[in-house]
């Protein structure tokens, strides 16, 4: 009687294992310093500095103003003091103050052949404003606000390709956490035994301060898995052309105004109105507006409820 018991005590012992080890193996992060504590390497400038297992991707252009899509006045280095450091000794920060500008940072990793995965990392926006409307600067932090819309949101290329415009990358929801941390994720499956996982961010508008904190990141076997709207073949060549960045939800499209007698259209702004959604409206550019307006990067920042805007110039 006492070795029966022994034996299924040991088979109870065996089955526990069993389950055991694989939930352990789905708890395995794949990515290598995800805590961006470096070390940290020069990527073309001395002061564009990445964790080594990071390398960087920045878009430039195409520029309709001066301040559009500027790659090359990203700055990237370690950030070593709280609140922005989740864990560890450091976080990533990228910015680019006065500008607007895209930019991933990535890794290749190896995972289980067609595994499904989570994504994650933790993510830190601080986006706003050091001048008044008389373009006086204003002493000491700004409060985020936003007005520059911008997001991060992590993505994975089921084919473990690098470039973070490919259509078949598999894209979690945006976030945009203001002056405090949240979690972008995402769920997806391999296609093969190689993936790219990125970290992507971009914006609608430059504002004066624009950093983003990165901690904290995470890639496990696990989840529903997803797939990507359009599927690539591993090692298959796509079309080069013009970088576009991950959707972003549309903008508020502003109610068109009735034109003027002379045929002009002056839009009074609404609240909830911006110069994306009044550009959608009437089917114009923003470009269009601000030349029309003769408003500049920081005018455009500060438009009011009440204002009058010239959308379209009399007949």
């Amino acid at each position: 009687m006492r070795l029966k018991y022994l034996s299924l005590l040991a088979l109870v012992l065996v089955l526990s294992t069993l389950v055991i080890v694989p939930a352990a193996a789905q708890d395995l992060n794949l990515l290598q310093d995800p805590g961006f504590e470096g070390p940290y390497l020069n990527r073309g400038r001395a002061d564009l500095n990445t964790p080594a297992a990071w390398p960087i991707w920045l878009q430039q252009g195409p520029t309709g103003q001066e301040w559009e899509n500027r790659g090359d006045h990203v700055y990237a280095f370690p950030h070593n003091a709280a609140p922005q450091v989740l864990s560890g000794a450091a976080s990533l920060n990228l910015n680019g103050g006065f500008v607007q500008f895209a930019a991933a940072v990535f890794q290749q990793v190896t995972v289980p052949n067609n595994a499904n995965l989570i994504g994650s990392v933790g993510v830190w926006i601080q986006s706003c404003n050091t001048r008044d409307n008389n373009n006086n600067w204003i002493p000491g932090s700004c409060a985020s606000t936003p007005f520059s819309e911008a997001f991060v949101r992590v993505g994975v290329d089921p084919t473990g390709g690098i470039d973070p415009t490919s259509p078949g990358i598999i894209w979690g929801p945006s976030v945009s956490p203001l002056d405090h941390w949240e979690t972008a994720s995402v769920n997806a499956t391999a296609i093969g035994t190689q993936v790219t996982f990125f970290v992507y961010t971009n914006s609608r508008w430059p504002t004066d301060f624009n950093n983003r904190y990165y901690d904290n990141a995470s890639l496990v076997v696990g989840g529903p898995g997803g797939r990507a709207s359009v599927v690539v073949t591993p090692g298959a060549e796509t079309a080069p052309g013009t970088p576009v960045p991950p959707a972003r939800p549309t903008a508020f499209v502003a109610i068109p105004q009735e034109p003027q007698p002379d045929g002009s259209i002056v839009h009074v702004i609404q609240p909830g109105d911006t110069l994306s959604g009044i550009a959608i409206a009437y089917d114009v550019t923003v470009t269009q507006i601000m030349q029309l307006n003769s408003l500049t990067r920081d005018t455009a920042r500060r438009i009011q409820v009440g204002q009058r805007l010239l959308v379209q110039e009399a007949d």
